[in-house]
């Protein structure tokens, strides 16, 4: 079984480096039994590689990182390898998480794939299907980007993560892929081959290995994509998570910062503990309710900030945050009888939970301090491969966002905060907000709710049809 893929592409806009990718949370949550299905993995348990099963072995392309249009080589394959490995070690660095890797060595061959550099699309076709097989996780070097223009894929993208194998009996991650596009590592500069400097690629490729662990996207800071600046604010782009889908700004390591923000550091941590994870984290949990304070609502954006230090420089608000979407542990579809015919959405969708207690449900790891908890409307360009949680296209659940207090109703102030201290090994329970919004609940497509509304009498002129 296979799961979602994620692209990663470049877009240039006022001079500011935009790159589009296709994944807070999991990727891909288990799911029951429906109907004659069998269970997808554990119910409402987020995928994982199997953490006693560590180190996660990766294979490598023997070819060269990258290579300019003339075919001289740039990036040559020891110093490729050197890179990927480094950026495998920005998660494996993470001291509260139990990830480690293993470069396994070169790709195993498969079918037309014998050896030596990958170059033709049947060779990758050949070595994906080892990857979807469970044979092999590949790193695979596009180094001048012929591949995947073969491939059909715009000339934008900067490489990709694809999910291969799932063992859907123990919710493990088995095999995974990435494919990196070396044209953006040729030295060549011009309107038909996009160049980056070597931390943006690097960190755009470490984005793709969080989605390699599992991770989906995450969307906090967003007024740095709506409201773009270059350079980008300091206190702005720490808070930034790399797995925003948007890959903003100047590199984070350019900047001084590390390459994963708190959110990374929070989740990874969450999918991956060790024993060291209870001594740094707190956890805070709640559900996300409709004005009607009763029907939970899935797909709003909920970020926990550490309350800014008045006595420092920096805003710790936006650099300190994590964030999850309420219902990401809740399918996305969970099916209906009317749909029929070639999209069979009777069952709806394998994966994620249809324990109602979840619809929206989230919970936030936190280090140790004091924050606010808000909710947001998923950006709606976050779409297809570039979404974030369980809803794609997202529902704009959050029609005015507002943030947690402790009195909590349809009718409060939706700026009005509460603080909320966190320890940790700490768990806080029932931090629930319940939106300000014009309808009581997500039926937008139906009537008012009145048995008998007031009949809509139009005056006619003598002769006139009313359905004319």
């Amino acid at each position: 079984m296979a799961f979602p893929s994620r692209i990663a592409l470049c877009v240039f806009i006022l001079c500011v480096l935009s790159v589009m990718a296709w994944a807070g949370g999991p990727i891909v949550v288990g799911g029951p039994a429906v109907g004659s299905r069998h269970r997808f993995g554990i119910d409402g348990k987020p995928f994982t590689w199997d953490p006693a099963k560590m180190p996660i072995a990766y294979r490598v392309d023997p070819g060269p990182m990258a290579v300019n249009p003339s075919g001289t080589v740039v990036i040559d394959h020891n110093a490729g390898l050197q890179r990927v490995q480094s950026m495998f070690g920005v998660w494996q660095a993470v001291s509260t998480a139990n990830i480690s890797f293993t470069n396994a060595g070169a790709l195993l061959p498969a079918g037309s794939y014998t050896g030596g550099d990958l170059k033709t699309p049947q060779q990758f076709n050949d070595v994906m299907g080892s990857c979807h097989s469970g044979v092999q996780s590949p790193v695979i070097f596009d180094a001048d980007g012929k591949l995947m223009a073969s491939l059909g894929l715009p000339a934008a993208v900067i490489g990709f993560n694809s999910g291969c194998a799932l063992d859907t009996s123990s919710g493990m991650i088995v095999t995974s892929a990435i494919t990196l596009n070396g044209q953006f590592q040729d030295k060549v500069q011009s309107s038909a081959n996009f160049e980056l400097p070597q931390n943006s690629f690097d960190e755009a490729i470490t984005h793709e290995i969080g989605h390699f662990l599992g991770l989906d996207h995450s969307q906090i800071n967003l007024n740095l994509l709506l409201n773009p600046t270059s350079p980008c604010d300091l206190d702005e782009l720490a808070g930034l998570p790399l797995m925003f889908p948007v890959l903003l700004c100047q590199a984070r390591k350019d900047a001084g910062l590390p390459v994963l923000s708190h959110d990374e550091l929070a989740w990874i941590s969450s999918l991956y503990p060790n024993a060291s994870t209870v001594q740094n984290f707190g956890t805070i949990t709640g559900t996300i309710f409709f004005a009607d304070g009763a029907s939970a609502a899935q797909g709003a954006n909920v970020i926990a900030r550490l309350v800014d230090d008045p006595s420092t420089p920096q805003d710790e608000s936006r650099r300190v945050a994590v964030s999850a979407v309420s219902g990401y542990l809740f399918t996305g579809n969970p099916g209906q009888s009317v749909t029929t015919g070639a999209s069979q959405n009777t069952n709806g969708s394998v994966s994620g939970s249809r324990n109602p207690a979840f619809i929206g449900f989230y919970e936030i790891a936190l280090p140790p301090g004091t924050y606010t908890v808000e909710i947001e409307a998923i950006y709606s360009g976050f779409v297809g491969g570039s979404g974030v949680g369980p809803i794609n296209p997202p529902a704009q659940t959050v029609t005015v966002p507002e943030f947690w207090n402790t009195d909590e109703s349809a009718f409060d102030f939706p700026l009005q905060r509460g603080f909320i201290t966190v320890h940790a090994g700490e768990q806080i329970d029932g931090v629930d907000i319940i939106m300000n919004a014009p309808f009581p609940r997500f039926d937008q497509n139906e009537d008012s709710g009145r048995l008998l509304d007031t009949p809509v009498v139009l005056p006619l002129a003598p002769g006139e049809d009313v359905f004319a």
